[in-house]
């Protein structure tokens, strides 16, 4: 994609949320993942608007915003999907989120879960797994090669933690839409990445469903880190140990969901109802 040039009366609209000071290089040390300045223009419009965000290793955040706050754009540029007009991103200090390709960014570690589930439905749950375990080796290899005692147990371990292991023999195009849900964050996990992006994760599921989606998502919690993006504010307020607000792009605000929540801007902006 090409960069557009920002117009003097679009760049006068930026408003930067200033992350701490340190030095770029102990910034970069420090997080997992660190956004700053993060302009992206499609056509004049600006979708991102100097948006920084800072995620520290193991850590589960939650973002939320309208329709249209820039969350799925965001997620873009972190996967590599789509290059900014301006800004910097780094995945730990060492990639450079704006120059490697989305293969290179998943090879590092990196994966994402999109809103709609994406399974072999065809294939069970375990062949889903397993084939997400191979991924990283050769053809010959991912066709013909027995999962090791190791990788046999990771995959039971996996089963379990996503509440599949009773169904590992089931097709996958049989589970119910959460079950699917939970399928694929398993594969996943079976890439062993250090960080989830996850889109709307409990969107269409039951309250049960709901439940065990928190659970599962807090035990990833230190193990892995995490970006949730989810519209259901009582899932948010389940898992949540800081949130960050988007609006046109833009970080409006970041705390605990308490904090958020009593934000006025926040309110007004997308909560509704009347501040604390």
């Amino acid at each position: 994609m090409g960069h557009d040039a920002l117009t003097p009366a679009q760049d006068q609209t930026l408003t930067p949320l200033a992350l701490p000071w340190e030095p770029k290089a102990l910034r970069r040390r420090n997080h997992i993942l660190l956004l700053e300045g993060i302009t992206v223009v499609f056509d004049g419009f600006l979708a991102l608007n100097n948006l920084n965000l800072a995620l520290r290793e193991g850590e589960l955040r939650c973002v939320i915003g309208p329709n249209g706050a820039g969350k799925t754009t965001m997620m873009d540029v972190i996967t590599g999907n789509i290059r900014p007009t301006r800004g910097e991103a780094w995945y730990r200090d060492d990639v450079n989120l704006l120059e490697a390709d989305e293969v290179a960014i998943n090879l590092a570690g990196l994966s994402r879960k999109f809103q709609k589930p994406s399974v072999f439905e065809s294939l069970t749950v375990a062949q889903n797994l397993e084939l997400a375990l191979k991924a990283r080796k050769s053809v010959f290899s991912t066709l013909f090669a027995r999962l090791s005692g190791e990788e046999a147990d990771f995959l039971g371990q996996t089963l379990e933690l996503v509440n599949l292991a009773e169904r590992k023999n089931q097709l996958a195009g049989s589970l119910s839409h959460g079950q699917k849900q939970w399928l694929e964050i398993g594969v996943l996990l079976a890439q062993k990445p250090k960080l989830l992006l996850l889109d709307e994760p409990v969107a269409g599921l039951t309250v049960k469903e709901i439940d065990r989606t928190s659970e599962l998502l807090l035990s990833l919690e230190g193990r892995h880190s995490l970006i949730v993006v989810e519209h259901d504010m009582s899932f948010v307020r389940s898992i949540a140990r800081k949130v960050t607000v988007l609006r046109q792009g833009s970080v409006l605000a970041e705390g605990t969901m308490d904090e958020i929540s009593c934000h006025p801007g926040v309110v007004e902006a997308y909560l509704g109802g009347e501040a604390c």
